[in-house]
């Protein structure tokens, strides 16, 4: 991995999994219905969920067993980066470039799209994208204070969590070197909800030219943080 890395905040952009006119399915659960509105989760997905955010690997059958197409007009629009249910999922180009880095602990893991009659298959790969494991590099007394503010205080970790700031710029945010080794796609312990990616993983992406707006500002390193 090379000496610099971004965060992206992808997450915060509502068009991607806005009405994708998919429907899904859970481990040991019924295939949800087929309308726009979100249904409510159970309390079992919900808790993978919040995991799946803060970047923990998750198992196979925590995540969403398979998702059908049942408005074919609006799935031909969609990019290679969607939502299979809650969870986060690519296709084509991005899963490609993806499958070349080193994701961790968890990686592309197959992910079953149908037509509406819930058995045919759709052409193509899907993945649902499992992450490896969140760092903990995020230097907030570092960072500008301006990009960031505090959101809660996590008592299972005993650690501050932050919120970025959606206007934040490039060099807003420090990481140690820690940011440096590893996977080159994580989540960071104390950050709430966004995703960081490594300067080789960015290259790639641009070099590939997937159609996707990261939103990304590039973070700096500081190299006396610990």
């Amino acid at each position: 991995m090379s000496g610099s890395v971004w965060i992206s905040r992808v997450r915060s952009d509502s068009r991607i999994g806005n009405k994708q006119g998919l429907r899904a399915k859970f481990y040991g659960q019924d295939w949800e219905p087929a309308r726009f509105e979100i249904p409510v989760a159970s309390e079992r997905v919900l808790a993978a969920l919040r995991r799946h955010r803060q970047g923990v690997p998750l198992e196979r059958t925590e995540m969403t067993e398979a998702v059908a197409v049942w408005e074919e007009t609006r799935f031909k629009r969609v990019g290679d980066l969607f939502y299979a249910g809650p969870f986060m999922a690519v296709k084509g180009k991005l899963a490609e470039v993806l499958s070349r880095f080193n994701l961790g602990a968890g990686g592309l893991v197959p992910l079953p799209v149908y037509k509406a009659d819930l058995e045919t298959p759709v052409n193509g790969e899907f993945f649902l994208l499992n992450f490896g494991g969140p760092k903990d590099s995020f230097l907030p007394e570092q960072s500008n204070s301006e990009a960031i503010r505090k959101l809660y205080f996590d008592k299972a970790i005993q650690r501050q969590i932050w919120r970025v700031e959606s206007l934040v710029t490039d060099d807003g945010l420090a990481l140690s070197p820690a940011a440096l080794e590893g996977a080159d796609l994580w989540s960071e312990q104390t950050v709430f909800n966004d995703i960081f990616m490594s300067d080789d993983l960015v290259a790639a992406l641009r070099a590939a030219k997937i159609k996707i707006n990261f939103r990304l500002s590039a973070s700096r390193i500081e190299r006396g943080g610990q």
